[in-house]
């Protein structure tokens, strides 16, 4: 013991009561900016909560297997997310749209929502086309910004639209995401919840994508009207 205690260095109180000073600074400030409350105002219960008929729309049994909502095997839905949906709905003419949802109430800076554009690739799909748009069909303060997307599997292609929400904003990179949960969480001392919105069709060809793009405006028109109104601010920024 005695030995062990020689090998410890020698901290003179000169130098060691500075030392004592930023650590207690830096205690504090990281307890006085630790967020405290949830940007979460609702608990999520999708099975429950989400519509299984719209105007217009109903639910139907999934003829093409969807997309998973993680990038890959290792990743449990169960530990990247709260709750998780996936559906198809087809309208009074046959025609079908996937639905996927994925939600997590707490965002930090390890991002837990996971884009289509690392999910679609990593289960085979080759991005063919991807261009960032504004769904300008929603009456919202804070636009609704994600993007439209051509994919190719291996039978067929899929058309995609997507938009993530974090907190009270949508975001199109995982950056932006980022700095939108340290921004939050250092000014507004706020944990932001999370949600992916994607839709999807099975196409064709790529001639067909115009027309997919246009019905999946149709149907998020009405599937985040009926869902805001039951739970507002979860598909869409306040």
């Amino acid at each position: 013991m005695k030995d062990l205690y020689l090998k410890l260095p020698h901290v003179n109180l000169s130098t060691g009561l500075p030392l004592l000073v930023v650590a207690i600074i830096f205690f504090g400030l990281a307890t006085l900016l630790k967020p405290d409350h949830h940007y979460a105002s609702h608990a999520s219960d999708f099975e429950r909560s989400i519509p299984r008929v719209l105007d217009g729309w109903v639910e139907v049994q999934q003829s093409t297997p969807q997309v998973s909502v993680v990038s890959d095997e290792k990743s449990l839905v169960n530990e990247l997310y709260d709750d998780t949906l996936m559906r198809t709905y087809a309208d009074q003419a046959g025609h079908q749209v996937m639905v996927a949802l994925a939600y997590a109430k707490e965002q930090r800076q390890d991002v837990k929502i996971h884009q289509p554009d690392i999910c679609y690739p990593a289960q085979g799909y080759q991005l063919l086309k991807s261009e960032t748009v504004t769904f300008d069909g929603f009456k919202r303060s804070s636009p609704v910004v994600g993007k439209r997307q051509l994919y190719q599997g291996q039978n067929h292609f899929e058309a995609v639209s997507y938009w993530i929400r974090v907190g009270d904003r949508t975001m199109t990179s995982g950056l932006q995401m980022r700095l939108k949960i340290i921004e939050d969480g250092l000014l507004n001392r706020r944990l932001d919840d999370g949600i992916l919105v994607r839709v999807s069709s099975a196409i064709a060809d790529e001639s067909k994508r115009a027309e997919a793009y246009a019905l999946h405006e149709k149907f998020l028109l009405e599937f985040a009207r009926q869902v805001e109104n039951r739970s507002p601010g979860l598909l869409l920024p306040n």
